[in-house]
């Protein structure tokens, strides 16, 4: 694109699939974003991006071209990445993470109280999405971060390990096994509530299930965390769920926990991004905080 200021706006669209949007995230007014679509038409002598339904997607013309066009706009920012600045106490960026509802609950809200403090203008989105969406997403700027247990994600990525995690057995007060020491065997005869969703880590749960003999003893099956113990605190199954999410939630349901009784291996949580964002100002900034403001809960938190 010959004018510099398109590829921006492109790029916001591209990530927002909005113009109002859009126009937020670059400080303009939805009328100079809807002209810069208007001459970005012309020049390129195609529509661009479309309304369908609620949002602006992006034509096959605009889908084939897009990867050229983000690529160059990061070379234009790694170049001048030295000179760049980013003010957290005046910085209005609205920045998208995606993270399952555990992350919402365990990791977001402390996060969001502590940038009131530095960076009270800041934004934060949380999406969830498939892999190869978070991939795609990453790439092209529509996600700043993934947050959590994700080893499928690796091509392009960049990581830093938060914390370590291991699993403990959740049950209701009063179950059956609350005095009682949970064996393998007794673990066999009980029925298992099991979160799972394909991509996360987590699928090892499953796996040391069904090495347990207990394949046929899953009785739910969720996709995501928050409904489970509404499940757990109304009938006799067990959960294997990660402790610092049990710890978030005991205080409002009654859950007792126990070790697990298989061997299953310590996991790490991660803030995951990708290489073309590696060195953009902004983002360097909200990881550096999320990493170290992290280390300061978890020593509170001893």
């Amino acid at each position: 694109m010959k004018d510099l200021n398109l590829l921006f706006v492109f790029e916001a669209l591209w990530r927002d699939r909005s113009v109002t949007g859009a126009a937020e995230n670059l400080g303009l007014t939805q009328a100079a974003v809807s002209s810069a679509l208007k001459r970005m038409r012309l020049e390129r002598g195609d529509k661009m991006f479309t309304l369908v339904g609620r949002r602006m997607e992006p034509t096959p013309y605009a889908t084939a071209i897009a990867q050229q066009l983000l690529d160059a706009l990061a070379m234009i920012r790694n170049t001048s990445a030295e000179e760049a600045k980013f003010d957290p106490a005046t910085s209005r960026r609205l920045f998208t993470v995606r993270t399952r509802d555990i992350g919402e609950v365990v990791d977001l809200p402390p996060l969001m109280r502590k940038l009131e403090t530095e960076a009270p203008h800041i934004k934060l989105r949380t999406v969830f999405k498939p892999i190869d969406e978070t991939l795609s997403g990453l790439a092209s700027g529509r996600i700043d971060f993934a947050m959590g247990f994700l080893p499928a994600l690796e091509t392009g990525i960049h990581r830093r390990q938060l914390f370590k995690q291991h699993y403990v057995c959740v049950m209701r007060k009063g179950h059956p096994l609350e005095d009682r020491e949970l064996t393998v065997e007794r673990l066999r005869e009980q029925q298992h509530l099991l979160v799972e969703y394909s991509g996360s880590g987590h699928q090892v749960l499953e796996k040391a299930l069904i090495d347990a003999g207990a394949r046929h003893q899953i009785k739910v099956r969720l996709p995501q965390y928050l409904s489970a113990p509404h499940f757990i605190i109304g009938s006799d199954l067990l959960w294997f769920a990660p402790a610092i999410l049990v710890k978030t939630l005991t205080p409002h349901f009654d859950l007792v926990t126990k070790p697990v009784p298989l061997e299953l291996p310590e996991f790490d949580i991660g803030l995951y991004w990708h290489d073309r964002y590696h060195r953009d100002p902004g983002n360097k900034w909200l990881r550096d905080f999320i990493v170290a403001q992290t280390a300061e809960m978890l020593a509170e938190g001893d």
